[in-house]
């Protein structure tokens, strides 16, 4: 055995020489990376680009006139006009202007954008007294049935939830209907000249015109002047304001309109509806949907009597009006 040894140790030795050569080569890696890629004692410093000449600066201010201008607690106000902007000019080329047609937006209905054919906007001539229901104009929909042109207006291009947008078949020129009502912005030129009186119905005016013509006859029958029905179609917007009306569903099915927030002085209470009434029918056509509605509204509109089903606290109430 010893022998062997002897005979064989230099096989020993050599193998300790080689793992030592590569243990001192890894060390010669370790010192060579800790001092060639080593990080730098202070991180290079990165100026930020030069600001534009042309580029507006943005100043700060602790002026709160622009958020009172924009009255945030206001869900039908538009945005205030930027007092840059010239009267009766656009800010833009693809700004929109609003129209100087006797026409009073009513109501909007608009849809999923994938589905925006189905949108529709009752629309009021206040000069002739005409409404009807009119939809986005498309030639590739083509529906007699759906009419899409507002009569002594033009084509309708345009519906959202505040404003209607249509081509003026005289100008030209796309203009606005707003649910809001604002009107027409003149020139700086002619606006003086355009200044005169208008009479317009105040607030105790309706009131008074409401408390006048519906008479109470027991808690589900009335009686309403034909003078206060003329009254409120040539101002619905007026009456809109008498309460919330949101449409009602019942698993999962529409099943009429809902009220809420319904005022004392309103038209609505004065004839008799309450909050948390669920309106189902007319003279027994269902108002299930909006274009039902419509469809409802322009039947009943010259009625001589009306049967409201309403759905009161759980219970179904019958109201009946008498038009004279």
């Amino acid at each position: 055995m010893q022998e062997l040894v002897k005979r064989y140790f230099w096989v020993v030795v050599a193998l300790a020489v080689a793992l030592s050569a590569v243990f001192a080569a890894r060390l010669v890696n370790h010192v060579a990376e800790s001092r060639l890629l080593a990080d730098a004692k202070r991180s290079p410093q990165v100026k930020p680009p030069a600001p534009s000449p042309s580029a507006p600066v943005a100043s700060r201010t602790k002026v709160g006139q622009p958020l009172i201008d924009r009255n945030m607690f206001c869900s039908t106000c538009l945005p205030p006009v930027p007092a840059t902007a010239t009267p009766g000019v656009a800010a833009d080329p693809n700004s929109v202007q609003m129209t100087g047609l006797p026409l009073l937006l009513v109501a909007t209905h608009v849809t999923d954008p994938r589905h925006a054919h189905e949108a529709f906007a009752t629309i009021l001539n206040t000069a002739t007294q005409k409404q009807g229901a009119y939809w986005l104009h498309d030639d590739k929909r083509a529906d007699p049935s759906r009419p899409t042109v507002i009569p002594a207006a033009g084509k309708v291009v345009a519906i959202h939830y505040k404003y209607v947008d249509f081509q003026n078949e005289a100008t030209g020129r796309r203009e606005r209907i707003s649910i809001t009502g604002e009107p027409p912005v003149l020139p700086a030129t002619t606006a003086v000249a355009a200044e005169a009186p208008v009479s317009a119905d105040s607030g105790d005016d309706l009131t008074a015109a409401i408390d006048r013509g519906v008479r109470k006859i027991d808690e589900t029958t009335y009686e309403i002047d034909r003078s206060l029905v003329d009254k409120v179609l040539a101002n619905p917007m007026a009456v809109a304001k008498g309460a919330r009306v949101m449409p009602s569903s019942k698993n999962g099915e529409p099943n009429g309109f809902k009220l809420y927030a319904v005022r004392p002085s309103s038209v609505y209470a004065k004839l008799g509806f309450a909050n948390g009434d669920t309106l189902h029918a007319i003279n027994g056509m269902e108002l299930n949907s909006m274009d039902k509605a419509m469809e409802v509204y322009g039947k009943v509109r010259d009625a001589q009597s009306l049967q409201v089903n309403v759905t009161r606290r759980g219970k179904p109430v019958t109201l009946n009006y008498t038009i004279r």
